[in-house]
């Protein structure tokens, strides 16, 4: 079956899932961090703090309960439904916070990347859900089509689930686990 523009029914939901196995960039305490060792026989982590400029040592126990996703830009932009272009202008409308920079303090810079936390996607989300995009309704009601569900971005970030039922027609619907 086709729906809007041309699209199969299948292609109406694209929904990226941000993935990365081998992530060495996390965020701890509300600092930038990167792991540079893991001893599995002693349990310790060796980290660096891009924030502070130091070499850290905690325990993997304590380094797993505490981390926070780090998202680059580009992977925020394709969390929030947007183009990495269109970053720059939602942080001056004061939708989206300042990313953190790898260099100390928190500073970005030229050929440096910039990180999100998953706590800043999550507030920014919140923000955005009821923020009205387009013309002003009459009616004082918020239209925005644009910013993904909760469900939507559980499952982007690798969180969430969704399983696929077969209705009445016998096509395959996408259900979130949240809602099984």
């Amino acid at each position: 079956m086709v729906v809007a523009n041309g699209k199969n029914e299948n292609d109406s939901l694209n929904l990226p899932v941000i993935q990365n196995s081998r992530r060495k960039t996390w965020f701890l305490d509300g600092d930038l961090i990167r792991i540079t060792h893991i001893s599995r026989a002693s349990g310790m982590v060796t980290l660096w703090n891009c924030t502070k400029a130091i070499q850290m040592m905690t325990t993997m126990v304590e380094f797993k309960r505490k981390r926070k996703r780090a998202y680059s830009v580009s992977e925020t932009a394709k969390l929030l439904n947007y183009h990495k272009k269109s970053i720059p202008r939602l942080i001056k409308a004061g939708l989206l916070p300042e990313p953190m920079g790898e260099l100390p303090n928190g500073e970005r810079a030229f050929h440096y990347m910039s990180y999100y936390s998953e706590d800043q996607i999550w507030e920014s989300r919140n923000l955005m859900a009821q923020t009205h995009m387009g013309r002003e309704r009459k009616d004082g009601f918020i239209t925005n089509n644009k910013t993904p569900t909760e469900q939507e971005l559980r499952y982007a970030m690798g969180d969430g689930m969704i399983y696929y039922l077969k209705d009445d027609n016998g096509r395959f619907v996408p259900v979130f686990s949240e809602t099984v």
